[in-house]
């Protein structure tokens, strides 16, 4: 993880020698590997997502605190890389990045404008030797893809085939490729609680934190996990250590108004997830298992080490 620290302290630094993310894409002659970079205006055709959906309200929070001009975007995106696996763009017979996470990053950085902003891309896999429906069943296999989306905002998630998957990665006040997902906001914005009873680390309270690969790369889709374990508590009270904690969450999560970009008060989202902390440390939430038919055990991919059925080993 140090490493890792150190490289993205240097990317400004690098981004003028880095590999040019347009040519790398498009020269399928060799197979690449590892961090591009160019602005986001020119590589925004050539990036895909790997999940259906995103957090409408957890985008908007980090519009307002990373995403307030164009140096701040660029801050942002110096301080993170977004990893990506190489594959076939069946729309343009041509070849994409398709992003493993990052989206809500992206995404905030998409709908700011700021699109010359430089941003860095890693590759962990070249998959471009592959026919499409067979890339597809790669990315899934390795857990590299989530498949699962909402058919109501508060249903709990179901497996849709990754065909159905965004066809383009585009977040402006004009074009939504993504739908809500409410729960993945509740997630991001409970892995950000702060506590004042903390002395040695404002997040010493929060929900979970999200873990990284020996090598300091992230974990993708970590927050889905949790989000799924949230739904099956808003209908199941024995989940909560207590009945006050589980109405004072359903109450503040009813009064939540459907989101529109631009106009979401994040500070109401930041209570309603607050109130999740109670479950999050509860003992029912070191109990829960993920069903094994839609979240995978891969302990053979490149990019993660594993994803366990349980979500206890992921709280702080």
């Amino acid at each position: 993880r140090t490493l890792t620290m150190r490289l993205l302290a240097l990317l400004p630094i690098l981004a003028v020698s880095l590999p040019d993310c347009d040519k790398v894409v498009n020269d399928a002659s060799t197979s690449f590997t590892g961090v591009c970079s160019n602005k986001w205006h020119n590589v925004k055709a050539y990036v895909r997502p790997a999940q259906h959906d995103v957090g409408y309200a957890w985008v908007q929070k980090k519009v307002e605190e990373d995403f307030g001009s164009s140096s701040d975007a660029q801050d942002a995106l110096d301080t993170k890389t977004i990893p990506a696996v190489l594959g076939v763009n069946n729309v343009t017979q041509s070849y994409a990045f398709y992003a493993i996470d990052g989206h809500h990053t992206v995404a905030a950085l998409d709908y700011s404008g700021y699109h010359d902003t430089h941003v860095h891309l890693t590759v962990v896999l070249d998959l471009r030797a592959l026919d499409y429906d067979v890339f597809l069943e790669k990315l899934t296999t390795l857990a590299l893809a989530y498949e699962l989306a909402h058919p109501s905002p508060d249903a709990q998630s179901i497996k849709i085939p990754p065909q159905q998957l965004p066809l383009r990665f585009s977040f402006t006040k004009d074009d939504l490729s993504f739908g809500d997902d409410r729960w993945r906001s509740l997630a991001g914005f409970s892995r950000k609680v702060k506590n004042d009873a903390c002395t040695d680390y404002k997040y010493c309270m929060r929900c979970f934190m999200r873990g990284c690969n020996p090598d300091g790369s992230s974990i993708p889709f970590v927050e889905y996990k949790w989000s799924y374990f949230f739904v099956d508590a808003l209908t199941d009270e024995s989940l909560w250590p207590t009945n006050d904690d589980y109405e004072a969450f359903k109450s503040n999560y009813g009064d939540l108004p459907e989101c529109k970009m631009g106009k979401i008060d994040t500070s109401r989202w930041e209570k309603a997830a607050a109130d999740l902390i109670p479950l999050c440390r509860g003992e029912a939430a070191g109990a829960f298992r993920l069903p094994s038919s839609l979240f995978k055990v891969r302990d053979s991919s490149p990019h993660r080490n594993g994803v366990s059925s349980s979500i206890l080993h992921l709280r702080t």
